[in-house]
């Protein structure tokens, strides 16, 4: 493989910068032509002028990485209609989003085949590509087409520590959307124009515009999910015809063009619309019941998923965070098995998770979230039956494993735990008035409380503890699976002893309850996302929800304690993300039709702040409007009516309870490797057919 760069020393420091490579090849005939490309930071590919793809697919990374030892590279497939090829590549030297994960030095890899009747053609980067620096890329949100490129300039072979892998991915998806009202319009000399539109729904998209202009315009472009919300200016100049694509994406919900002609000639805006960008969904399932809210409320998880699913699952195209979210693509993975065909997304972040987490010894940035690991690899496995994900996954459950031995105390619970976060996005204040929804999720110290992203030990132990518990019975399980008993029964043993140790320092048998965790000192050192612990005893109804969830507490308790969880429950109290871990609670102890459908209903209120993509949060709280952490609906749904549990992997052997959940009629689809199982319920009349390779008891 080789690795090139402009041969200017100016543009290998991370500073922002976009390079144009060029090579052109003889086709001697050839119809087609294979090509593999990666580059750092990105690239935007062009094979005779015309737009093949972008990337490349995100190596993922955690918020405590600093390298990155992998990178992988995409493969494009195109038919040539033409004596010549020229392929070109757009690269952008430094990271335009979190999820961009630049290295110390900047590069293009590209090779391939032409396949002729005479003979096949190798096509590689080297130093007989040309290379322009492109002057009109002035900043990431700033392009000046005024500005001349210079001369081709030579390139040069760099060297590349890292590690290039094929992608295991299919290439993302792009679309083309015009906004409904758009028509041509035109801005006279001297003059300025704003024109705004809005998109039916918030989608993950680049901006475009075809300009035309014999002199020079200003052009802003602003984009935003809703107003307030996911906001972001770009800046475009030009004094000639020029299409515009911007190279950074966003999410856009609304988008306004305001045009100010600083020439004595008319401007013509031939075009303004958005390039929506989304991983393959494979056969999506349907869901549609009697009630028009809930219906709404499924759609609207659905559209958030979809455009959550990029090169990597997103916690939202607005933040396009590394791999560290892990509760977030869990339940995006949910929401997968339950109405998409593909899993080969979920099982790529699961592999480049498990890189992440043997890069870095068994430690990732959220404790609670390494502790979801395990189980989001089982579930892989028992709806995919793909036996492959234990053996790029065992090294860093072992290096996991470890790690959170170093962590237990001599009572022990985890007491040396470097944080506790994340529990939720919620503020709890450290006073009589228990919860804030006016401070800041990311700080304390000077607040009156505490951040449930990273709670002190009183807030937060409770919940590492039994996502720590629930970690080590999904690992003894896939143990099972791959035929290490001695390793399975270790970790039933810690399971077990842990399981002890929170019944007896954490459980008040008085009130019947859990603490958040213990008042006592730290006995690790306070950081930034680690307060001084409080002498305040708290029961927070997460850290309740997750002991019934997972079996902790003895069966007597598990009906009131979560009654209590669901007493006068505020929404400054639990987000839509851990709506989840409540309504899972909820279906496995039977009161999902009793309680749950209310709960699934305060979605209302999130669709009347937006009804474009999903909040990430309740009024009142700060957030974007495009995350599917809380898309859980579109899961448990579809779950607790079929009832459906995998006895076999991969469905081979399934069972199936029916519930209505109280609903008139529901007509849903569930996909499975075989085919859809088509649900239908009428009143009393139930119907199901399934593939005939499924065994259903």
């Amino acid at each position: 493989m080789n690795y090139i760069w402009i041969d200017r020393e100016s543009t290998s420091t991370g500073a922002f910068s976009v390079v144009k490579f060029t090579k052109s090849y003889k086709l001697n005939g050839a119809k087609g032509v294979n090509l593999r490309v990666c580059a750092d930071s990105s690239y935007m590919l062009y094979v005779n002028g015309k737009f093949i793809g972008r990337g490349p697919v995100s190596p993922g990374a955690d918020f405590l990485m600093y390298d990155s030892e992998y990178r992988y590279y995409s493969t494009y497939s195109v038919i040539l209609d033409s004596d010549e090829i020229e392929i070109s590549a757009l690269v952008t030297a430094s990271a335009l989003v979190l999820t961009e994960y630049p290295s110390k030095q900047p590069f293009l890899f590209l090779d391939g085949e032409l396949f002729s009747n005479e003979k096949k053609i190798e096509i590689a980067t080297d130093t007989t590509w040309e290379a322009e620096f492109l002057s009109e890329r002035v900043e990431p949100l700033k392009t000046d087409y005024r500005l001349k490129t210079g001369k081709r300039e030579k390139c040069k072979l760099v060297n590349i520590s890292e590690k290039i892998e094929p992608s295991q991915i299919e290439n993302l998806a792009e679309k083309k959307i015009t906004p409904r009202t758009f028509s041509k319009f035109k801005v006279d000399a001297k003059k300025s124009l704003t024109a705004e539109y809005e998109l039916d729904k918030i989608y993950s998209a680049y901006p475009y515009i075809s300009i035309k202009s014999k002199g020079d315009a200003k052009i802003t472009i602003e984009s935003c999910e809703i107003d307030g919300v996911g906001y972001i200016s770009e800046e475009v100049y030009t004094g000639s015809d020029v299409v515009h694509t911007s190279s950074r994406m966003r999410a856009i919900g609304k988008i306004k063009i305001t045009v100010e002609n600083m020439s004595n000639s008319d401007v013509i805006i031939d075009d303004v619309s958005i390039i929506s960008s989304m991983y393959k969904t494979g056969n999506e399932s349907k869901f549609k019941c009697s009630s028009p809210l809930l219906n709404s409320i499924y759609d609207i998880c659905m559209h958030t998923l979809k455009i959550c699913r990029q090169s990597i699952h997103l916690d939202s195209p607005t933040h396009q965070e590394f791999l560290a979210c892990t509760g977030d693509y869990y339940i995006q993975a949910l929401m997968e098995y339950m109405n998409v065909g593909d899993r080969s997304l979920t099982r790529f972040d699961i592999y480049r998770t498990a890189k992440i987490i043997e890069l870095q010894k068994g430690v990732m940035f959220h404790t609670t979230y390494s502790l979801i690991y395990p189980e989001w690899i089982y579930d892989y496995y028992m709806h995919t039956a793909d036996k492959t994900i234990f053996k790029d996954t065992e090294k860093s459950i072992e290096l996991l494993l470890a790690k959170f031995d170093t962590y237990l105390g001599e009572n022990g619970l985890i007491e040396y735990a470097p944080n506790y976060m994340f529990v939720d996005w919620i503020m709890v204040n450290d006073s009589d008035e228990m919860f804030d929804t006016g401070a800041d999720m990311m700080t304390h110290g000077k607040l009156k409380g505490f951040s449930m992203h990273h709670p002190p030990k009183a807030l937060g132990q409770s919940a590492l503890c039994m996502f720590y518990y629930n970690a080590l019975i999904v690992i003894s399980k896939i143990y099972d699976i791959i035929k290490k008993p001695k390793e399975a029964e270790k970790c039933r043993a810690k399971a077990e002893a842990l399981k002890n140790a929170i019944n007896t320092h954490l459980f008040d048998k008085e009130k019947g309850l859990y603490v958040g965790g213990l008042n006592t000192e730290d006995r690790v050192e306070n950081s930034e996302w680690l307060p001084k612990n409080t002498k305040r005893k708290f029961y927070l109804k997460q850290a309740n929800t997750l002991a019934v969830l997972y079996g902790i507490c003895e069966e007597e308790y598990a009906k009131s304690i979560l009654k209590y969880v669901l007493d006068d429950l505020k929404k400054v109290e639990m987000q839509p993300y851990f709506y989840h871990f409540l309504l899972e609670a909820l279906y496995k102890n039977d009161m999902l039709r009793e309680y749950g459908i209310p709960l699934i209903e305060k979605y209302k209120s999130l669709l009347e702040k937006c009804d474009k993509g999903l909040c990430e949060a309740w009024e009142g709280v700060n957030g974007d409007c495009s995350h599917a952490w809380g898309g859980t609906p579109a899961y448990i749904l579809k779950r607790a009516i079929s009832g459906i549990e995998i006895i076999e992997p991969g469905y081979k052997k399934i069972k199936l309870s029916l519930d209505s959940l109280g609903l008139d009629k529901i007509e849903m689809t569930l996909p499975t490797p075989y085919g859809e199982i088509e649900i239908k319920i009428d009143g009393s009349k139930k119907e199901i057919k399934a593939p005939k390779e499924i065994t259903i008891i």
